[in-house]
């Protein structure tokens, strides 16, 4: 197995982050939330019943975002 896997830049735009945190911190959601579907798609985010939580590969761009340094970009 010696193929590697590329890393993806991805870039979320401030209303996805704050999305992101606000999972992350367990702040109330709305029903429907077109940015939070766009982190679903993404495969940032899960429906756990009525709750949504972060994937690791969510929680992983959340740290990274969450780096002032890093500007917002992030390898996946």
């Amino acid at each position: 197995m010696t193929e590697e896997k590329k890393q993806k830049l991805l870039i979320l735009s401030q209303p996805q982050r704050a999305c992101l945190e606000g999972l992350s911190n367990r702040r109330p959601q709305l029903p429907t939330d077109p940015v939070r579907d766009e982190l679903v798609t993404l495969g940032l985010v899960v429906q756990q019943g009525a709750k949504w939580a972060l994937t690791p590969q969510g929680k992983k761009v959340l740290a990274a975002s969450s780096n002032r340094r890093n500007a917002g970009g992030f390898s996946v």
